[in-house]
């Protein structure tokens, strides 16, 4: 299907949105369909709806197996209720002008078009007219619901009565196969209207345009496993109602009328009142228009991202430079943040990937490491007024490992949770430790060793414990407190 385009996901596997993108609901074990055949390849995972795309990636391939599908593209869309074991989708027309109008997307896109093998290219399976279920060639009748094959699932060369939206019940819309008199689902009566048969392969050819169902190129259906089709739709017609993609903020000039300034009291008044006015609708339009501020956030945050990478590649730059930077990218927050209406059943899913998104530009090492608390404020931070529970963040934080992201949550002896990147471990926390305990010549306390490494108070003290656990350096306690010294028995022993 041409329509289909790779798409540029995150190091999280998150899509990436554009300026001006804003995301409205991303919904779980989603299945593509070309027309009315399953997609192999596109069977199991989470679908996107921006405001400006359909964004489906894959949960066993997401690199390989994600792709995109613009609004601008949608010419109507269609619910299906399912029937038996056959699940609800949503069914998307594709406009015909539109695509074949649509002008070639720059190199710097991650490729230009996606081609989706469907499986049934050579004619080894046929779909059902009723539930859609994909039956083998051999079969006579429909494994699923038992109607029989019709003669255009068989050859390609000869049609037979097609459905029209007669077919379809005008009490319940729910679509009838068009032998039947009344409604299957509520008994109505059913109009009898068809197409006439064509006998020959060039009428079936004029046949199938006439149709707009019939060509499987020109129609895609999401497949919704789990639930989710009622929100998901209702999202997918306000975004194809107010149709974001193909609004450019300009701004807006209004020609001024020559003013003639008065006298007296009741002109003073008169600019009071104007005054008064004019500070009024500026109050509003600074409250009302937070659509337009987020909008400008994300834009913010990809130029914050871009400098820093820049900056970054420059040795020259020091440390607090970087640090600086890097705080101000952070304080920016998050554009669209994940919420439990968007995600649903897969919220804590997504959370997790979007706080591996945010702890990639917080996390100044590779080896670093912080504690469950600190992220809980700054993340909470960053999402404005989005804020997450403690019991979300750390439902979120155990599904790193699952979903094969850069971080994992670890659990200290003394019950202390952090988060540390997947190459963070004991060696290399000791190792860091053992280097500011030399660089000191003297003894190195909690405090100073949180100070340096910028970490918190129970997170120096468990480094410590671990370091001295290895024998790599001795505790003092003495009338200043505990403190800590490189373990020259040990050095010695070992030379």
């Amino acid at each position: 299907m041409e329509f289909f385009k790779s798409t540029v996901l995150s190091s999280a596997k998150r899509p990436e949105l554009v300026p001006g993108e804003s995301l409205l609901i991303q919904q779980g074990n989603i299945g593509l369909y070309d027309g009315k055949h399953k997609v192999d390849q596109y069977q199991d995972g989470v679908c996107y709806l921006t405001s400006h795309r359909i964004i489906y990636v894959d949960n066993k391939n997401p690199l390989e197996s994600s792709v995109e599908l613009g609004l601008h593209l949608v010419k109507d869309i269609e619910s299906y209720g399912g029937f038996l074991r056959s699940s609800p989708k949503i069914i998307i027309n594709i406009d015909s002008v539109a695509l074949t109008t649509e002008t070639i997307e720059p190199s710097s896109r991650k490729g230009s078009s996606h081609s989706l093998n469907t499986g049934n290219s050579n004619g080894s399976v046929w779909a059902c007219p009723i539930c859609f279920f994909s039956n083998k060639a051999s079969s006579e009748m429909c494994e699923l619901c038992g109607v029989r094959k019709q003669a255009d699932a068989a050859s390609p060369s000869i049609n037979t009565n097609t459905v029209t939206d007669s077919s379809a019940c005008p009490v319940c819309t729910f679509i009838n196969h068009p032998s039947l008199n009344q409604c299957e689902m509520c008994g109505a009566d059913l109009p009898r209207e068809t197409v006439p048969t064509a006998t020959t392969s060039s009428s079936s050819a004029s046949s199938t345009n006439n149709n707009s169902l019939s060509s499987s190129s020109k129609q895609i259906r999401l497949s919704f496993r789990k639930g989710g089709q009622s929100g998901f739709m209702s999202n997918l017609k306000g975004a194809l109602r107010v149709k974001q993609w193909e609004k450019i903020s300009t701004p807006t000039t209004e020609p001024t009328a020559p003013t003639v300034r008065g006298v007296g009291i009741s002109a003073i008044e008169d600019r009071i009142h104007k005054t008064t006015l004019e500070a009024n609708e500026t109050m509003t339009d600074a409250f009302q228009d937070l659509d337009r501020l987020m909008m400008k956030a994300t834009e913010m945050v990809k130029l914050a991202e871009a400098i820093s990478n820049k900056v970054s590649k420059d040795p020259a730059n020091e440390d607090n430079e970087m640090s600086t930077l890097r705080t101000h990218l952070l304080n920016l927050g998050i554009a669209s943040p994940v919420t439990k209406g968007s995600a649903g059943s897969i919220y804590h899913q997504e959370l997790s990937r979007e706080l591996a998104d945010f702890l990639a530009k917080f996390f100044q090492k590779e080896d670093d490491m912080e504690s469950l608390t600190d992220v809980y404020c700054l993340f909470n931070r960053a999402r404005g007024t989005a804020l997450i529970s403690p019991e979300d963040l750390y439902k979120a934080s155990q599904q790193f490992e699952q979903l094969k992201l850069p971080f994992r949550l670890r659990k200290f002896p003394s019950g202390l949770l952090v988060i540390q990147s997947i190459d963070m471990n004991d060696n290399r926390a000791a190792s860091r430790v053992l280097r500011h305990v030399k660089k000191q010549g003297g003894g190195l306390t909690a405090l100073q060793l949180a100070e340096i490494e910028k970490l918190a108070l129970a997170v120096a003290v468990e480094q410590l414990d671990v370091t001295e656990r290895m024998g790599l350096i001795c505790r003092d306690e003495g009338p200043t407190g505990l403190t800590f010294y490189e373990n020259l028995f040990l050095v010695s022993t070992t030379s």
